[in-house]
Order: C-alpha cells, then structure tokens, then sequence
C-alpha cells in the first residue's frame, strides 16, 4: 500500500471554494506583490499573534534572513546551525554577512549536539540570539 506523504489535493478540495475566492480576488485586482491582501493578512496575524506588527515575506529563506537581521546578525558574525538543515538556512546567514558554523547532530536525538556546540563557539558567535558574553543581540 502506498501512504502518500503529503495530500495537497485532499487538503485543496477541503478549503477549495475558499482558495478559489481568494485566488480569483488577487488576479482580477492584479494584486501579485504587496498590496491590500499582504497588507491585511499582516494585521490579523500580528493580532493573532498578540504583536504589533507581521511581515509577509516571499520564502523561508527571506523569513531567516529578517530574524537574523533583527537580532542584529551581521558582517563577521558567525551563526551556528546544523548540516543537515536546507540550504536556505546557510544562505540567509551568508545573505546578512555571517559565517554559517556547522555543528554535527546526536546520532541518537537528531538535534544539534551540545558537547559538539559548546566547542564551536567562539568570540564572534552571535545566534540563536545571544553573544558568547551573554547579552543580548541588538534587536
């Protein structure tokens, strides 16, 4: 038996007069980029989300991009993560000027090792959101 992974049609047809709607609304206004839709789905998500603000991006790798350049990640930083991410994820580090340092995985968990983190921190580490000194990167 073939389990599919990922059923998009199924999900499609269950919301499918809505997509449609949506979809024909932004077409016959040519709202592709930006404009009222982005603008109104930002408010209701940052309300959502009990924030005063959201930024609709195009991609995740813009999404990484826009937190790394909120905590102030920058030229000569460098940004730990692990080589089994997409490559998105070393993109947007090298898009703010940083350096991706690539920490193996626990062979058991999956997750970023820690003994192997530990080590790879070096004056110039400045993610996931702190400086090697404990203070908190600029937002």
């Amino acid at each position: 038996m073939k389990v599919p992974f990922l059923d998009l049609k199924t999900q499609y047809e269950s919301i499918k007069d809505e997509i449609d709607t949506a979809i024909g609304q932004v077409v016959e206004t040519t709202a592709f980029a930006g404009g009222p839709f982005v603008k109104k789905f930002e408010e209701e998500f940052a309300d959502y989300c009990g924030c005063k603000h959201a930024a609709g991006v195009n991609s995740g790798t813009s999404a990484i991009w826009l937190a790394l350049t909120g905590l102030g990640i920058g030229k000569g930083d460098e940004v730990i993560t692990v080589p089994n991410t997409f490559l998105a994820t070393a993109e947007a580090i090298i898009m703010c000027g940083a350096k991706p340092v690539f920490v193996d995985i626990n062979e058991k968990t999956y997750n970023m090792n820690p003994d192997l983190l530990e080590k790879a921190i070096t004056p110039r580490t400045k993610a996931p959101g702190k400086d090697v000194s404990g203070s908190r990167a600029p937002a």
